[in-house]
């Protein structure tokens, strides 16, 4: 059986992310989307709200598991007994990062793979930044996120949060 996770901060989903969950999930026997928890970051949703709307977009694919984690992906993908690790690349600006990732992570635990799905040309453009501006200055954002994160959003938005 091989575990998969696909970690990231999720802040919040997109669309274009729910589209390599759900690409992960056809791969992999068993794919943990793996929130992280970033103190370096101010995040928009806590880690519990994030995960919770990852569940709910998850539902109907029973190999994919939602869980947070804090500290180094190596380690989380260890205890979890996870040999790949998923990545989306939108462009080519992504790929230098995402590479050193995978080399480092490799260097710390040889037994983990990356595996770089290019993400659909028609979500290449998305990214959760772009679609918090754009909530923020008023845009519907429905296009590039499900019902229950375009409610959030605008949750956050009427709480002065966003």
């Amino acid at each position: 059986m091989v575990t998969a996770i696909y970690p990231g901060s999720f802040d919040p989903v997109t669309r274009g992310h729910l589209d390599i969950i759900k690409r992960s999930s056809r791969m992999f026997d068993k794919v943990i989307v793996s929130v992280l928890i970033n103190n370096s970051k101010n995040p928009l949703f806590t880690v519990e709200e994030r995960a919770a709307l990852l569940q709910s977009c998850c539902k109907d694919l029973a190999n994919v598991e939602v869980r947070s984690f804090d500290g180094l992906t190596v380690n989380f993908a260890k205890a979890n007994h996870a040999t790949v690790m998923v990545r989306g690349l939108r462009a080519v600006t992504d790929f230098e990062n995402e590479i050193q990732l995978a080399q480092t992570n490799h260097a710390l635990m040889p037994g983990i793979e990356t595996v770089f799905l290019a993400t659909s040309i028609k979500w290449s453009y998305l990214s959760s930044t772009v679609v918090k501006e754009a909530a923020h200055y008023g845009s519907d954002v429905g296009k590039f996120v499900t019902p229950n994160v375009e409610a959030a959003l605008k949750e956050k938005l009427e709480q002065g949060a966003l």
